[in-house]
């Protein structure tokens, strides 16, 4: 039988350890004659040990998966040996080895012909901190840039070029945020850190005690990392872009110093605190609920989480604590209903946001997409954030009523999810300039019987061209007329304001709605689409609008649509006719996919578009 050997070597570093003979040559002669001997033997290869071999069950899931072996060695150093065995599948051995007091030093991996595959190792400083994970060469030899698990402070600018203050009295506005610590490397990061009057960093790491509040969050042997906390400061900068981020890498090892971060926190003049995480575990938060109880001043956003529950039935904590100055905040979906996987309480959590598919820099600086409650938490901190510098004298009692006020009740369905409501758009605020087009040239006025469709058109977007525009809608009234659907007033405008509302979402379709002050059909010629399900063009009518009435009605066309004139003529129809119903077919326009030579409309869709487009005020008979 061939099995596929990964070996995770794991070694104290210090002079003793380092000197002795369980070097990483040392730990591959093991790992390569455990593995080549293991189909006859079953055991870890002889002449290893200098002490005890126990064997224990590994679980997953209440599942039995494996056997460890534990392997007392050399210089009180141990080995563990894992038999990882699944149904269907070759055994996988992972095999670590560990220092006097548990710290990680060197991975290896073998395939299945017991060849080096993966090699790690973890760098230290003289003082026993771990500073890098480098990758290893088949000689062993390091290779390409290091995996940084604490970079020095030397790539922290001492002081950044332009300071950035309040407007009003010169005092720098300082946002905290508690995860897994950022990328201090990037520029984008570095420039917005909050310093001392020396130039200092003011963030600290919480996770090892020290100055570093560097992103790394380590799982399973410790070689392997998550990035997490880069994602949700780039998040909250973006959408706050004249604060101060102070970081923190939250204490995994002892949650009890959530006390001490929180008062370093309000030392450092930080009012605001952004929390992107969360646990099942009350005796976890007792420090925390009592700080924050002593700091009502502060206002802490924080995660419902993204486990798929309802949290007043089953917990997630800070989020269920009840305090006074904690907003907790959860993502919403398209639909303004939690999105998947992520959690929702009517008690517990007070707003739903839309925190899907938004921008943001991941760990290396490249720009990404992400997804969950934590950015729920960027965006709303970044929102507390800007209402604190508008208005400098409000307290957080003050800030919560305004959320309250705002966005209390803001959607017809929010509070079967939530207690409070939803943001719909947390950045709404800027000015919006809609400006008249020229209008459209349809053709002869239409004159005899029909039911006259008036649009008002919206193009958020210059490359959308006048005659593009034009010849979309003039399609489109060509194609509706077999159903004795004729033109009304139609209406153009450019739309200009903040560069995402050029898209559709949500969200922000509300802001922009509610700035141009439209009535009947809307067509909007956007530039993309935000909305998880990506389409081309999308209707929105009364059916599917619901828990989003601010969207109805309303029909979007997206730049690099096919066949525009089609695409609008199909979704009008959804709209006017109020059903979502597609049809088969190859002439008929209803299909799921629009082409160009399917443009038929049946009797009975004619009158189903004639019925409902009157009973709704669409359509003038």
């Amino acid at each position: 039988m061939k099995l596929q050997f990964i070996f995770i070597g794991l070694l104290l570093i210090s002079d003793t350890i380092m000197a002795n003979e369980w070097q990483p040559q040392r730990l591959l002669e093991f790992a390569t004659a455990t593995c080549q001997d293991w189909e006859d033997t079953a055991e870890p290869a002889p002449g290893f040990a200098t002490g005890s071999i126990v064997k224990s069950e590994i679980k997953f899931r209440e599942t039995i998966v494996g056997t460890r072996h534990r392997i007392e060695v050399d210089n009180d150093a141990l080995v563990e040996l894992d038999v990882i065995e699944r149904t269907g599948q070759p055994p996988r051995f992972v095999s670590s080895l560990f220092g006097e007091f548990g710290d990680p030093l060197v991975l290896l991996s073998l395939s299945a012909d017991c060849s080096l595959q993966v090699a790690r190792k973890i760098n230290y400083t003289g003082q026993g901190q771990a500073t890098d994970i480098v990758t290893l060469d088949t000689e062993l030899e390091p290779k390409g840039e290091s995996d940084w698990l604490n970079p020095p402070l030397e790539f922290i600018e001492p002081i950044p070029a332009k300071p950035l203050k309040h407007p009003a009295d010169d005092t720098p506005i300082r946002v905290g945020m508690v995860d897994s610590g950022v990328n201090y490397r990037l520029p984008e990061i570095n420039r917005r850190l909050a310093r001392d009057t020396d130039g200092q960093l003011i963030g600290y790491d919480f996770w090892d005690m020290d100055n570093l509040p560097y992103d790394a969050h380590p799982v399973n042997s410790g070689f392997f990392l998550q990035r997490h906390g880069t994602r949700t400061a780039s998040l909250l900068l973006r959408e706050a872009p004249a604060v101060e981020l102070v970081p923190y890498r939250y204490p995994r090892p002892d949650m009890s110093r959530m006390q001490a971060l929180v008062e370093h926190a309000a030392d450092n003049q930080v009012t605001i605190l952004g929390m992107p995480l969360g646990s099942n575990r009350l005796e976890d938060w007792g420090g925390f609920e009592r700080v924050a109880r002593a700091h009502p001043q502060m206002l802490f956003i924080v995660s419902a989480g993204n486990d798929g529950r309802d949290i007043d039935e089953r917990p997630v904590y800070p989020a269920a604590l009840d305090l006074d100055n904690v907003i907790v905040v959860t993502s919403a979906d398209d639909f303004v209903q939690p999105a998947e996987r992520t959690n929702w309480g009517r008690v517990s959590v007070d707003y739903l946001v839309p925190a899907e598919r938004v921008a943001a820099l991941d760990y290396s600086g490249s720009e990404t997409r992400v997804s969950g409650s934590s950015y729920a938490v960027s965006r709303v901190t970044a929102l507390v954030a800007r209402l604190k510098m508008a208005h400098p004298q409000w307290n957080a009692a003050d800030i919560a009523a305004e959320l309250r006020n705002r966005y209390g009740n803001s959607s017809p369905g929010a509070r079967d999810w939530v207690s409070t409501g939803y943001i719909a758009d947390p950045l709404a605020g800027a000015t919006v300039i809609k400006q008249a087009l020229p209008s459209l040239e349809l053709g002869p006025p239409q004159t005899g019987t029909g039911f006259r469709l008036p649009l008002d058109i919206l193009v958020l977007d210059s490359r959308w061209s006048h005659q593009q525009v034009e010849q979309a809608v003039q399609q489109a009234y060509k194609i509706l007329a077999q159903c004795s659907i004729i033109a009304g007033e139609v209406s153009i405008h450019a739309v200009d304001g903040e560069d995402y509302l050029r898209d559709l979402s949500t969200g922000s379709a509300r802001t922009l709605f509610q700035a141009v002050g439209t009535g009947q059909v809307r067509v909007v010629f956007a530039r993309d689409t935000r909305m998880q399900a990506a389409f081309d063009g999308e209707a929105f009518g009364l059916g599917n609008t619901r828990m989003r009435p601010w969207l109805a009605p309303s029909v979007w066309l997206m730049l690099g649509v096919d066949d525009p004139g089609v695409a609008l003529a199909h979704e009008l129809y959804h709209v006017i006719a109020n059903s979502g119903e597609h049809v088969e077919g190859v002439a008929n326009l209803m299909q799921g996919r629009t082409r160009p030579e399917s443009q038929q409309l049946v009797p009975d869709q004619c009158r189903l578009a004639q019925a409902n487009g009157v009973a709704n005020r669409l359509l003038q008979d």
